[in-house]
């Protein structure tokens, strides 16, 4: 039974058993890492698989998960490119903004379909908006007509990937054993970059599927089959095509402090381009790497990260420079604050408030603001 067509199994949770007056109160320990953990190897695996991986009932894995989620500490989505080879589309677009217009800003672009992700930098620019498109002339319509007619945005600069080395979907917490990681029989594994096969185009008939799965990648089939109004056996098929061919892609998130890693951090690096092959996937299976992408612009690198303290950061740079000498850190920049991932709205401490569904295939025509 693959992800795709055994979504979820029914569990019932006692309503009783989450204290919702106490939601903001909630704390991560061992078990839930060890859970999100699971959930990262097999974000739609059934409680049943997931509670025996961890030793636990799937009654005490749904409700652990249940109170994650509502905590907005973890959350499961889906996302999808249109263009199987062309990750070009994928744009990162930092923005120079006019101080007192620049929360503004950035609470204005989260609610755009487009955008994946908001960052608030301590320097390099202002905000970083990470955002996917259907090809380069959208890309161009976002940051003329939309980006172009924003108040107090003062510059903006394009960077389009070119290749990807590492992508959030394969990052890990280590808090699982070894026999636990294969019992769950991870299907992309850490720091290996993007799947090998070709990825196959998403049809404009499951569109409305991808975008509900981007808003909760876990709805079961019964869920989806009632939100869609599809029947089951157009469900099932539509699912396990788009798995099948890496249309659909499943990710497990979890709010970076509750991780205990609260430091964001990226660089800006310059590598010969005849090494980008070369140098990118071993920095991808580095631990603390959540993306390693290869751009256009005046750096050819971006590597963003994870860690414990800004100390860390500067320890990794030195390591950096020691193993690859001919990698050369031309700016750091360490995150104030995100204010969106992954299609979800995050609060200050980095938790989902709530998700704006990811939609990169409409037209990205200029929002009033």
């Amino acid at each position: 039974m693959t992800d795709a067509e055994a979504a979820v199994d029914e569990v019932t949770v006692d309503e009783a058993a989450v204290d919702e007056a106490a939601v903001d109160e909630v704390t991560v320990d061992e078990l839930d890492l060890a859970l999100v953990n699971a959930m990262q190897l097999r974000p739609r695996a059934p409680w049943s698989l997931l509670g025996q991986a961890l030793g636990i009932s799937p009654v005490t894995a749904a409700r652990r998960w249940r109170r994650l989620s509502e905590a907005g500490i973890a959350w499961v989505t889906a996302y999808g490119l249109p263009h199987p080879e062309d990750p070009g589309c994928v744009a990162y677009l930092d923005l120079d903004c006019a101080p007192d217009r620049l929360r503004r800003i950035a609470d204005d672009l989260a609610e755009d379909p487009h955008v994946m992700s908001i960052e608030h930098l301590s320097q390099g620019c202002d905000l970083v908006v990470t955002a996917a498109f259907t090809d380069l002339a959208a890309v161009s319509r976002y940051t003329a007509e939309r980006l172009g007619r924003l108040p107090g945005v003062n510059a903006v600069r394009v960077h389009l990937a070119t290749g990807f080395y590492a992508e959030g979907i394969r990052w890990r917490l280590d808090s699982l054993d070894p026999a636990q990681r294969v019992e769950l029989h991870d299907d992309h594994p850490a720091g290996n970059g993007p799947p090998s096969g070709l990825r196959a185009e998403v049809r404009e008939e499951e569109r409305e599927l991808l975008i509900r799965l981007g808003v909760d990648g876990r709805l079961d089939q019964a869920e989806l089959a009632a939100a869609t109004g599809l029947s089951p056996s157009t469900l099932r098929r539509r699912l396990n095509r788009l798995a099948a061919s890496d249309a659909i892609r499943f990710r497990c998130e979890i709010a970076a402090r509750d991780a205990g890693r609260p430091v964001l951090a990226t660089f800006r690096a310059d590598l010969p381009p005849d090494r980008l092959d070369e140098v990118g996937p071993q920095l991808a299976r580095l631990p603390e790497v959540r993306l390693c992408v290869s751009v256009t612009g005046p750096h050819n690198l971006i590597l963003s990260v994870w860690q414990r303290s800004l100390a860390d950061v500067q320890r990794l740079e030195a390591a950096l420079a020691r193993r690859f000498p001919d990698l050369r850190v031309a700016e750091r920049r360490v995150s104030l604050r995100t204010v969106k991932r992954m299609g979800r709205i995050l609060d200050a401490d980095g938790r989902a408030v709530r998700a704006v569904p990811m939609d990169i295939w409409r037209d990205p025509a200029p929002v009033s603001s």
